[in-house]
């Protein structure tokens, strides 16, 4: 019974299914994409600074006067190796690699410890004294190759000049490179050199600043600065401590870009199981008679609600191994890209990364799917047969939950925030985390509660407005959102929630790159050179716009049998086919045009409270972020309101059929 009850509601609601299964699909596609480039990205970061040893536990300063120094420094770090605290010394190497650019600049890195070369290496060998490895990507642009020599140069002094080295480095293997495009970036050395070679380079590049010799036995200007981090508590042994200062955590401060990544993933997640109920709400209106017809043939209210939820279990299954394909091919198009832009990018695979995320990519679905589900089973386990047949409240406007009053909520979310905003700069500890960790999950449930609130009540004000025109159309659309105002509440949250993410977190990036550009790009009159930024691309943008405008057009046409009735009625008191459309079309802006204005005022809220209170000084270099974080705005703008207008004609266009009332009736 309960099979058949099934497959009859899967045959008979067929077109419910589609549309609710292709939200889902998108959902879980965007979902599963995110998941497999921030594993994916992660790992590599994270294998990357494992390499350097900046994922160790404890860090100290030392410096080195002479050779004899500077080679006891390595067998010091040995001894603490051998005692299992896994030590990395990264020396610092004056030196600069010639580059074509007038203004490249090619930092060298020189590591000590027990280091697995395989996780940077793509071809050739580490290096040895003597030698460099650089990275693919510098070697592709200067047209250098294994075996070659390269020449040492100091940083620029001023445009297009540098102070040639009397050094020269034979190149022993490629390294992978640093990725800055595509809406991506991983910094990764250009150089690394043989530790035991710092000394001599740094000995060549003050030889050539300063235009004169000194001994052999001196280093430099007499100081090689060196980082050495370990795991386990300082010191690691007694002749560490007396050469290195007292060691202190390595632990960064939390990145601002890793607190608005997660608060927009747990946004994300909430929104997905809005977008859920309101799929449901729509599903159980659209059902009605169908479940009174099943429930008047005798069949219960537990068989009802099994098959409801049965029904989603199945479109839960299919949804997510198609989203999860969706998303999977989406991450590996996207690497693709950068791959055809970077030579062996810094960019590694997660182990086991793909099957996680199949396996979260389908929880996903099933419980959003049942989330669908359930609101219809509930409702059919409620409802009696009579009252299905000839419901008396619409269900799409019935009060399902009590409003929460505004100020405590606003009063929460300024506490989070500030609590979210102070540990941006506070070098972070366990307890401290935990606490941050916190407070951006609450700042997202009450940022969506908020946004949810502001909706409620803009939307409803503009469709008064909309209903005094006297235009036929213009009218039609403010009376459809005023009869359901919940129907555009919706999708306007969806745009408002990619708006504040994409804005929040690529305009920290574009500001950052900026600044960062403008300190190592400056001409002799001080004035910035004009460097593209990898952010300010319209791809990454087109491809989150394109799926918000699929996941607001499935939802309008989920809930679009909702109001065939009232489409019915309109045409019989004389609205015409253009006419309904053309109305169907303004409801839809309405409420991308509320969502959008929104997420900017959120979105910018989120840019000036990451750049307040972040660890560059943003308000000193204003001229150099200024103007590409307006062309980002202007071109979120621009994408954002084209794929608006593209769903809107597709709202129209798949506008609900305007057939006679008589014939509506009859029907039903």
């Amino acid at each position: 019974m309960i099979w058949s009850l099934t497959r009859e509601q899967l045959r008979s609601q067929w077109r419910f299914v589609l549309s609710a299964g292709i939200v889902i699909t998108v959902a879980v596609g965007l979902a599963a994409y995110a998941g497999l480039m921030a594993l994916t990205l992660g790992h590599s970061q994270a294998t990357l600074d494992h390499f350097m040893g900046l994922d160790r536990e404890t860090s100290a300063d030392a410096t080195t006067d002479t050779y004899a120094e500077f080679d006891a420094l390595a067998a010091h770090i040995d001894a603490a190796n051998s005692d299992g605290h896994n030590v990395v010394g990264q020396a610092s190497v004056w030196a600069s690699l010639a580059s074509s650019d007038p203004w490249g600049y090619s930092g060298i890195v020189a590591l000590y410890g027990d280091l697995d070369w395989s996780d940077v290496l793509v071809e050739g060998a580490a290096p040895q004294s003597g030698e460099v490895a650089v990275s693919a990507q510098w070697a592709s642009d200067q047209d250098v190759t294994i075996g070659d020599e390269v020449p040492l140069v100091t940083a620029p002094v001023e445009y297009g000049k540098t102070i040639p080295l009397d050094a020269t480095l034979r190149v022993s293997g490629l390294t992978r490179s640093s990725v800055g495009t595509a809406a991506v970036q991983i910094y990764a050395p250009d150089a690394w050199v043989a530790w035991e070679d710092v000394p001599a380079l740094n000995q060549a590049w003050a030889d050539a600043v300063n235009g004169d010799s000194r001994d052999s036995g001196s280093v430099g200007e007499g100081i090689v600065g060196v980082t050495i981090y370990g795991d386990g508590a300082w010191p690691w042994n007694a002749e560490l401590a007396t050469m290195a200062s007292s060691g202190y955590p390595s632990s960064n401060p939390v990145s601002s870009i890793a607190i608005i990544s997660g608060i927009g993933f747990a946004a994300l997640v909430i929104g997905l199981i809005a977008m859920a109920f309101a799929l449901g709400r729509a599903q159980a209106q659209a059902r009605t008679k169908w479940l009174g017809t099943v429930r008047a043939m005798g069949a219960s209210k537990r068989q009802v609600a099994t098959a409801s939820l049965l029904e989603s279990v199945v479109v839960g299954v299919v949804a997510g191994a198609v989203g999860f394909v969706l998303g999977a091919v989406a991450a590996l198009a996207h690497f693709a890209l950068i791959a055809a832009r970077v030579a062996s990018p810094m960019i590694l695979a997660a182990p086991a990364g793909y099957l996680g995320v199949a396996v979260a990519s389908l929880v996903l679905a099933i419980v959003l799917a049942l989330i669908v589900g359930a609101v219809p089973a509930f409702w059919a386990a409620r409802v009696s047969p009579t009252a299905a047949l000839k419901p008396v409240t619409d269900l799409s406007e019935a009060t399902v939950s009590r409003h929460v009053r505004v100020w405590p909520l606003t009063v929460t979310w300024l506490v989070s925030a500030v609590l979210v905003l102070s540990g941006f700069a506070t070098t972070m500890f366990s307890a401290y985390a935990v606490v941050v960790l916190l407070a951006a999950v609450v700042l997202a449930v009450t940022s969506i509660m908020l946004a949810h609130e502001v909706l409620r009540h803009s939307i409803p004000w503009h469709a008064k407005r909309l209903s005094q025109s006297r235009r036929r159309a213009v009218m039609v659309a403010g009376d459809a959102i005023l009869a359901r105002p919940r129907q555009s509440t919706i999708p306007a949250f969806i745009v408002a929630l990619a708006t504040t993410v994409v804005l929040a977190l690529m305009g920290q990036l574009v500001a950052s790159w900026s600044t960062e550009m403008a300190h190592f790009a400056l001409e002799g009159d001080g004035s910035a050179v004009a460097v593209a930024n990898p952010y300010v691309a319209p791809l990454p943008l087109m491809g989150v716009y394109a799926v918000v405008a699929l996941l607001c057009v499935a939802v309008g046409l989920a809930t679009a049998s909702v109001t065939a009735r009232e489409a019915a009625t309109r045409r019989a008191l004389g609205l015409t086919a253009a006419q309904g459309r053309l109305a169907a079309a303004l409801q839809y802006l309405v409420g991308q045009a509320h969502g959008l204005a929104l997420g900017v005022i959120a979105g910018t809220l989120g840019v000036a409270g990451t750049m307040a209170v972040g660890m560059q000084s943003p308000m000193l270099d204003i001229a150099a972020w200024w103007s590409p974080l307006v062309q980002f705005f202007a071109l979120t703008m621009l994408v954002a309101v084209g794929w608006a207008l593209v769903g809107a004609a597709i709202a129209g266009t798949f506008a609900p059929k305007t057939a006679p009332l008589s014939r509506v009736e009859v029907s039903a």
